[in-house]
């Protein structure tokens, strides 16, 4: 029998005819010929019919029973035939998928109890773990309360150790005990390292080598000895000299004291020696006797920077030019004042002079002149006359005894403000540092920052006494002045006396 093939056509909107769907385009056919296989069709775009519309699905109908009609009765039985071993294979397919679920299945559930197994091993062993470690935990605090109980006094042992220790090491690392060569090169016993890090109790024989390491400073610290040594000489090369070192704070020779220098490995000498230094050779001299000498306690740092203190000489260079100026007025000013001040106390011995002899005027002094310049009118009725005549000698007087006195005030003056223009002139050396080499190195901001500061003090330096003695040479001349203008009203006083001798003890 011809095989016979039949299409069945349905839109996407239609499910009714046909056992599966077509995944293309909505179509349904079944291809007999291949006995039913659900996923195989022909598929005729010519004649696809889409839904949707009543006409459609009209003309689709008259289609299916005009098909139906003509197949006849035995298209009918291969047709039932064809569906039943469709259906079979679907029942096998189907039974297929059952019995891969199932397998799987088991599987899922076996997997699942193994881990409900380990689970269950997990947290067993977690308990144990957990009360293992409670246990440890009072175990650990019942041993730390016994051990606190049993050391007592030695817990406290242990901080002192440790402390001593770090004491010893700070103070020994850069010590001139523990440099140079010769005698004073010697081995602590103690690893004070060792000690001074410790987390423990220290053995017996730590606590000894302590004991025996501050017992050595102790002893070398009080001793006085002369030992060989490398020291630096100033053109870069090294020779051997002796030294003398004073217990554990300073190395001295007849040169002056000497610092260890780690890095050149020798003995340098300091850029300035202090002026104590001129008591060493004294102290060497006295050959194991009582000397005087001074010592540095702080085994060198005092020395260090004494030697870079500037002397006052280099002060005064760094105040410049302008300080040079201040200096130079501040001179003239006092040597002004003192010139006034010793010639004020020449005029003042004149006059007191003349207080005692007024009856023998002396052109030497200012009041003998005065003297002399009213006597030619004394017992004259015209004291008007008189008071001018001895006006003008004051007058003429005064320049001489008010000398200077106007220049030093003015020097006075002007010193504070030359400071001034020091420290003006010196923030901006500054500033111009500052914007060449930036902020970072304070050396090369030092030159500018001294002149500033040199300057004022020069200033005030200058200014402070150049007032004081202005002020002594004003005060010295109003008390000459105020002589001679009591004296020249007394000589007044005696004209109109003599001009009128019987009106001198009545009153006025």
């Amino acid at each position: 029998m011809a095989a016979f093939r039949e299409r069945i056509w349905f839109s996407k909107q239609s499910n009714q005819l046909g056992p599966s769907r077509c995944r293309a385009n909505g179509c349904a056919a079944i291809d007999y010929a291949s006995f039913g296989h659900p996923n195989h069709c022909t598929y005729d775009k010519n004649t696809e019919l889409k839904g949707g519309r009543p006409m459609k699905r009209l003309l689709l109908s008259l289609v299916t029973f005009s098909l139906l009609s003509v197949s006849g009765v035995s298209n009918a039985e291969e047709l039932i035939a064809s569906a039943k071993e469709f259906r079979q294979y679907e029942s096998q397919i189907n039974a297929a998928r059952e019995a891969a679920f199932s397998a799987d299945l088991e599987e899922q559930q076996a997997a699942l109890a193994e881990a409900k197994r380990l689970l269950k091993d997990e947290q067993t062993k977690a308990d144990k773990l957990k009360a293992q470690f409670a246990s440890n935990e009072e175990q650990l605090t019942k041993g730390s309360e016994a051990l606190r109980l049993r050391t007592g006094s030695l817990g406290e042992m242990f901080g002192v150790v440790r402390q001593v220790a770090n004491d010893l090491k700070s103070t020994t690392s850069d010590s001139i005990l523990r440099t140079g060569t010769g005698n004073i090169h010697t081995q602590m016993p103690a690893d004070l390292d060792a000690l001074a890090s410790s987390k423990k109790l220290p053995e017996l024989s730590d606590l000894k080598a302590l004991w025996q390491t501050l017992r050595q400073e102790a002893k070398l610290s009080s001793e006085v000895i002369e030992f060989n040594a490398s020291i630096m000489q100033a053109d870069g090369t090294t020779r051997t000299e002796a030294l003398v070192r004073i217990g554990s704070f300073n190395v001295v020779s007849n040169q002056g004291y000497w610092l260890w220098d780690e890095q050149l490995d020798a003995f340098r000498s300091l850029v300035r020696q202090p002026n104590e230094a001129g008591l060493i050779a004294n102290y060497l001299s006295s050959n194991g006797g009582i000397g005087t000498i001074t010592i540095d306690p702080s085994r060198g740092a005092l020395l260090s920077i004494n030697s870079v203190t500037p002397a006052w000489s280099e002060r005064i260079q760094q105040g410049g030019t302008v300080g040079y100026i201040i200096i130079a007025l501040g001179l003239i000013g006092i040597c002004l004042a003192l010139w006034r001040l010793v010639a004020l106390a020449v005029i003042e011995k004149g006059v007191r002079k003349q207080l005692v002899t007024t009856h023998a005027p002396d052109n030497n002094n200012p009041l003998g002149r005065i003297l002399n310049a009213g006597s030619a009118d004394i017992g004259t009725t015209n004291a008007e006359l008189l008071e001018a005549r001895l006006d003008e000698a004051v007058l003429k007087e005064l320049p001489a005894i008010e000398r200077g006195q106007g220049i030093i005030k003015l020097l006075a003056g002007v010193a504070p403000l030359l400071g001034l223009l020091g420290t003006v002139t010196g923030m901006i050396a500054t500033f111009q540092a500052i914007t060449a080499f930036g902020s970072g190195d304070a050396k090369l901001m030092a030159s500018g920052i001294s002149q500033a500061l040199i300057t004022t003090v020069l200033g005030l330096v200058a200014a402070i006494p150049l007032l004081l003695m202005h002020s002594w040479v004003a005060s010295r001349s109003r008390t000459l002045v105020q002589i001679l203008d009591e004296q020249s009203a007394g000589l007044i006083a005696q004209s109109l006396e003599e001009a009128n001798p019987n009106n001198s003890g009545k009153p006025s």
